[in-house]
């Protein structure tokens, strides 16, 4: 039996085996910042792109500065200025990069500006750029040495292949913004130039070059001589990976996988140097059993997923399904069972396109007799297709509650809880680092004021009165019942038309948030928690929730303005200040999420919506309307995860409201009570 293996899972397995190279001087980079530098190269190279390399330049004179100059203008304002306009909220606090990203776009812009100048004879003659680039390109190869028990499948995906004007040799590209790891980026260089020329290293003539932006362009260039041994070291640890040989890669044998670069001449100017990555430590949550109501905490249930049947039946129909389609795949791996759904992971075989494959949705309900399409994403370089789960099992505010993190009395939590992910994983956004504010959408039946309902009792579990306060309102007056007298409230919770006007409310919140800013600008400090920090002393964190946003701005245009303008300030500087906001509706229309409100929020929690129409406006992407209600979301912050949310029986809203008054208090209950 054939053994699959990604290219994820090599790269993993040298991270683990390399010991993770240790961190140089480069500037850092986040994962958003990353996914806008990819998104952007790609656009400019793919061969089906409106904005691409070739049309920019097409009508221009032969003038290489003047390629230059216009591509970089057409860079920003076509490609890069609308993604960060998008995502303006999330990088206000990461201005130095974001001009480290810029720089780096800048730089790609040009250096692509020199090479297709020299593809087409400086500007002499007209060349197709589907000749000459290759953007995310599906490899697959076939593996077999004589010490393995079993072959071995590697597929992946490469960033960006070129060929070469002058050497005429294929190169692959990978692209980096911020940091990297020498040893372990030039593993997998040395991994993707096996798979490009073949099973056998000995016999290939190409070059391989690694093109880092850090963020000026760093360039080196490997020939194929040069590498064979890489690649004969990279063969042991891919076979002890896959499991086929008994052995597991060692330091010493990753450390001797890289040969000596040398500065690659594909641009006239170059420099081979490298900044190695350091990698972010994970946060591991401790179980807060003083914080805990005792009597509602219960373990997951043990229930069991689909049978083995099941899955072996559905895989089949899926590969027949997309076979019959034009779009032949093979299964990389095993399955992933979640709660919801069950993922199966699978890569197109050579020469199709994985953008075909993930437009077969209606194809493989209608062949495999689904009830609804299934969602297919893109997920770390195979192709995911999700299929609900025969066996679905909920996901309580009991089992949430085992969870969470301890009270911390001076500082408070600002993490809300968003869902369970396909390992077990609870998945949270942090207000306070991740996105000050939240969008949250979903129609009747989808599981948003459940969601809402979650959130709220979580986040009193890990704060008191003196951490966090609450402004909430329901135009519906139905979405928080257990909130009655919970001394979390700043006011009793505000129903549009019985209290004052809610944009006198909201004013109000606008004003205190302009004196913290003026209080931390006395102390010197960057945001509350640094006050908090400075001075000793405990400042609440104020959410603002409102359940049916489309309500609450539903009357004349201009009460409906003046809402609009409260919550646009809140959250262009509420963050320092320590006040967030959270607005749901199940109405994701353009005429009730405005483009600024959705460009200040741009973190969002969808629930299953009507249309794709409404998935593009609430997520940007379709793919809402497919899921399976009921908790079932997508989470879009740092990319997209489709996560099972909580919800909160109306038994335990009961067992919470006793206690959910005194949070503070619940150390007086006895140690046998607390058990």
């Amino acid at each position: 039996m054939t053994i699959t293996l990604t290219v994820s899972e090599v790269r993993k397995a040298l991270q683990q085996a390399a010991g993770r190279a240790p961190s140089g001087d480069g500037s850092p980079s986040t994962a958003l910042l990353g996914t806008m530098f990819h998104r952007v190269i790609s656009e400019l190279l793919r061969d089906d792109s409106a904005c691409n390399l070739e049309s920019v330049v097409r009508d221009l004179e032969p003038d290489l500065s003047e390629w230059k100059r216009v591509l970089v203008e057409h860079t920003y304002d076509q490609l890069l200025g609308p993604l960060l306009t998008t995502q303006s909220a999330s990088l206000r606090e990461h201005g130095d990069q974001v001009m480290d990203l810029w720089t780096a776009i800048q730089d790609a812009a040009q250096w692509l500006a020199e090479l297709w100048w020299q593809i087409t004879d400086n500007g002499t003659r007209s060349a197709s750029q589907s000749d000459s680039f290759w953007v995310e390109r599906p490899v697959v190869l076939d593996l077999q040495q004589p010490n393995w028990s079993e072959p071995v499948a590697l597929v992946g995906q490469t960033d960006a292949v070129l060929r070469h004007p002058v050497t005429n040799a294929w190169c692959v590209l990978e692209w980096k913004i911020g940091q990297t790891s020498p040893v372990i980026d030039l593993a997998q260089v040395c991994l993707y130039h096996l798979m490009l020329n073949g099973m056998n290293p000995a016999k290939t003539s190409s070059a391989i070059a690694v093109v880092s932006f850090l963020p000026g362009r760093h360039e080196t260039l490997f020939q194929s001589i040069q590498i064979a041994d890489a690649q004969s070291k990279l063969m042991d640890l891919i076979g002890s990976t896959a499991g086929v040989t008994g052995e597991s890669g060692s330091k010493q044998e990753v450390s001797k996988v890289i040969p000596a670069g040398r500065p690659s001449n594909l641009a006239p100017s170059g420099n081979p140097a490298f900044s190695p990555a350091d990698s972010a430590n994970e946060q591991t949550w401790v179980h807060p059993s003083k914080t805990v109501v005792p009597s509602i905490v219960r373990k997951p249930e043990q229930e069991s997923g689909p049978s083995n049947e099941w899955l072996v039946e559905n895989r089949d129909k899926m590969l027949r399904a997309l076979r019959r389609f034009g779009a032949p795949c093979r299964e990389i791996k095993s399955p992933a069972i979640g709660p919801t759904f069950v993922r199966f992971f699978l890569f197109p075989e050579s020469g199709i396109r994985q953008s075909k494959v993930l437009t077969a949705a209606s194809e493989l309900q209608l062949h495999m007799g689904l009830s609804s399409e299934p969602v297919l994403s893109t997920i770390e370089g195979a192709i995911a297709v999700d299929l609900a789960n025969p066996n679905r099992r909920a996901f309580p505010f009991s089992e949430l509650m085992m969870h969470l993190p301890a009270i911390d009395r001076l500082f408070g939590c600002p993490k809300v809880p968003v869902g369970l992910d396909l390992s077990g994983n609870l998945v949270w956004c942090d207000l306070a680092v991740v996105s000050p504010h939240l969008l949250v959408v979903g129609t009747p039946g989808s599981g948003k004021s459940q969601w809402l309902r979650a959130a709220v009792a979580a986040l009193m579990q890990t704060n008191t009165p003196e951490t966090l306060q609450l402004l909430l309102i329901d135009p519906k007056q139905n979405a928080f019942p257990f909130m009655a007298g919970s001394p979390f409230l700043r006011r009793p919770v505000v129903v549009p038309g019985n209290d004052r006007d809610v944009s006198e409310i909201l004013g109000e919140l606008v004003e205190i948030m302009v004196e913290r800013n003026a209080m931390l600008a006395e102390s010197r400090s960057a945001s509350l928690a640094d006050h908090v920090r400075k001075t000793g002393a405990a400042l609440p964190r104020i959410l603002c929730i409102c359940d049916e946003y489309a309500d609450l701005i539903a009357g004349n245009r201009s009460e409906k303005q003046a809402i609009e303008h409260q919550f646009q300030r809140i959250a262009q500087v509420g963050r320092a200040a320590g006040i967030h906001l959270i607005l749901a509706t199940q109405q994701p229309r353009t005429q009730v999420l405005s483009p600024s409100i959705r460009s200040l929020i741009d973190c969002r929690v969808v629930l299953r919506v009507s249309t794709a129409l409404e998935s593009r406006v609430a997520l940007e992407s379709g793919g809402a309307e497919r899921l399976l209600g009921r908790g079932d979301l997508l989470f879009k912050s740092i990319g997209t995860q489709r996560l099972q949310g909580a919800w909160l029986p109306e038994e335990e809203e009961s067992l919470l409201m006793p206690h959910q008054l005194y949070p503070s208090q619940l150390e007086d209950f006895s140690s046998d009570e607390m058990r």
